[in-house]
């Protein structure tokens, strides 16, 4: 059977989704910049976000900034709550978007607790961050979060389910690797401002 590439952001973003995939805007409020998308039988869930281009730091350190953007919203802070393992370039020619000045993969690890509880636990993040320049400057960070260790007192422990059928690394690869922009008017130039168009 054919593969159809989802619609995200409208159809200005189209992407294949890995199987098991709900769309968690069904479920609950999703802000305008994310799409949100969780697996059916486990507590993993892949996140596009669109956000402004950080310029402050380099190319590299981009990514990490996000991460650790990620771990202060997660009150995941201290140094062993965020731990990073690997920043690697990914090589432009091998994606789908245009117009990048870079693109990055980080895998990392962060102990999170779900709904503000007591227990914690350590969820594994894998990060693509693919950076648009020119009058667009937007970075477009595309996040992975597989729960790795699950307390027994989190409300997540009901939601595991076998290696078989959860979310591998290649599903993610293969996520981002087929993205592409159908619309670059979804982007804002930066002479009005650097948010998703939410007209």
């Amino acid at each position: 059977m054919t593969r159809i590439k989802r619609p995200l952001f409208g159809g200005a973003i189209q992407a294949f989704l890995p199987d098991r995939s709900v769309d968690a805007s069904a479920l609950r409020l999703v802000p305008n910049n994310q799409e949100v998308f969780m697996h059916s039988d486990s507590d993993q869930s892949i996140i596009v976000e669109i956000l402004e281009r950080v310029d402050e730091v380099s190319e590299e350190n981009a990514i990490k900034y996000h991460f650790d953007a990620l771990a202060e919203a997660n009150d995941a802070q201290s140094g062993q709550d965020h731990i990073v393992d690997k920043i690697e370039s990914i090589p432009i020619d091998s994606l789908n978007v245009q117009r990048l000045t870079s693109a990055w993969y980080l895998f990392g690890r962060q102990q999170i607790s779900k709904y503000h509880e007591q227990a914690r636990n350590i969820v594994h993040l894998h990060l693509c961050l693919l950076r648009l320049g020119d009058d667009i400057a937007t970075d477009i960070l595309i996040s992975f979060n597989d729960p790795a260790f699950v307390n027994t007192q989190s409300s997540s422990s009901d939601q595991q389910v076998q290696t078989g059928s959860r979310w591998t690394l290649d599903d993610f690869k293969e996520f981002f690797g087929s993205l592409e922009i159908v619309d670059y008017g979804l982007f804002v130039p930066t002479t009005t401002t650097n948010d998703v168009d939410m007209s």
